[in-house]
């Protein structure tokens, strides 16, 4: 099995956006040479996430309404009265989207359903920010 390593750099330019990385994630599946296998793509960043999502832009503002009206920055947040900022609910929505998305590689493909894309979100911009990805599989090569 070959493991490839990479990392792609973005920088957000807004307080909260979606980044659709589905390009940027496959552009490094294409230079990893891996065939069959799967792509761990992850964010060490503890105010944003990935996820998969439809890759529609009303969704995207969908998306962090909602999350806004469930995690709203209750100037209460322990957090928020500290010394690290006023980012209390940008920390809580990346606990529950998460840090990181596995995606199937089939025939040197991304194996992602017809309308899914790979989505950074932040939820404390504009920052930059680097996303780690791991592609674990076998080349076309070494199946022969």
């Amino acid at each position: 099995m070959k493991v490839f390593t990479s990392a792609i750099r973005i920088r957000s330019s807004a307080k909260t956006e979606e980044v659709n990385i589905t390009n940027q994630v496959e552009a490094v599946l294409l230079e990893s040479g891996i065939h069959e296998g799967q792509a761990l793509v992850f964010t060490g960043h503890t105010t944003a996430s990935l996820h998969l999502n439809n890759a529609d832009k009303d969704l995207e503002e969908d998306f962090h309404n909602f999350l806004k009206e469930i995690v709203p920055n209750n100037p209460n947040y322990k957090h928020n009265k500290g010394e690290y900022g006023r980012n209390a609910d940008a920390h809580l929505k990346s606990l529950l989207v998460g840090n990181s998305v596995t995606i199937p590689v089939t025939k040197g493909r991304l194996a992602l359903g017809q309308w899914q894309a790979i989505y950074f979100s932040e939820f404390d911009g504009p920052r930059s920010r680097l996303i780690s990805i791991k592609v674990f599989g076998v080349s076309e090569k070494s199946e022969r």
